[in-house]
């Protein structure tokens, strides 16, 4: 199996609190939810592979690429995907605006009709994220996650906030992402799990 991403050695904390200690993991094509109890680290340890944030100790390789080289990282970026909880969007921008500059900085593909309409956003795409609900904002942060042909995704609770129809679009987008490709997501949502087929990745039991 092709290892797509990989953590060595991980070690987190802040001031006391130990939130990872030499974590180890490794991962091929499939998906991955990532669970555990609030405060178990879900949203950093997902900061961490995405390179939003430095681990303090160890490492994470993207295709076999260290994520933090100063050579290789912008590479290991291009494989990746990242799809926040939040709008990362400012408030000014249209939904069109957004995906393109989505698009510019990763060097990829712009989103098909098909992903457009199977979150229900093509009627957004003027609009501004201002204007938008909570709801729209985060489907359009989705679809830009799988955009293109990125090797791994990431994604922080991509169910919150969006109805049932898109719900179950993203379900049959992990699907098949995943034949081939890494989709690792945190999640509360057994259903998901269970519907995706994910292995589950349980902080509470790993970390301090």
């Amino acid at each position: 199996m092709t290892m797509l991403l990989a953590a060595e050695g991980l070690g987190m904390r802040y001031g006391g609190h130990v939130v990872f200690e030499g974590l180890h993991l490794s991962y091929g094509a499939g998906a991955v939810a990532l669970v555990g109890r609030n405060g178990a680290g879900k949203s950093t340890l997902l900061a961490l592979l995405a390179g939003i944030a430095a681990p303090q100790a160890g490492r994470v390789m993207v295709c076999g690429a260290d994520l933090a080289s100063a050579t290789k990282g912008q590479g290991a970026r291009a494989r990746l995907a990242w799809v926040p909880d939040a709008s990362v969007a400012y408030d000014f921008m249209t939904g069109d605006e957004f995906l393109r500059m989505v698009q510019a900085l990763r060097g990829c593909a712009g989103p098909q009709r098909a992903l457009l309409d199977g979150f229900g956003i093509a009627g957004y795409l003027g609009a501004r994220f201002g204007d938008m609900s909570l709801g729209t904002r985060k489907k359009f942060m989705l679809a830009a996650g799988f955009m293109g042909d990125a090797q791994v995704v990431l994604m922080d609770e991509p169910t919150n906030g969006i109805d049932a129809d898109a719900r179950a679009f993203l379900v049959a987008q992990i699907g098949m992402r995943a034949r081939e490709h890494l989709v690792l997501f945190s999640t509360h949502d057994k259903e998901v799990i269970a519907l995706t087929g994910a292995r589950v990745l349980d902080l509470s039991a790993r970390c301090s």
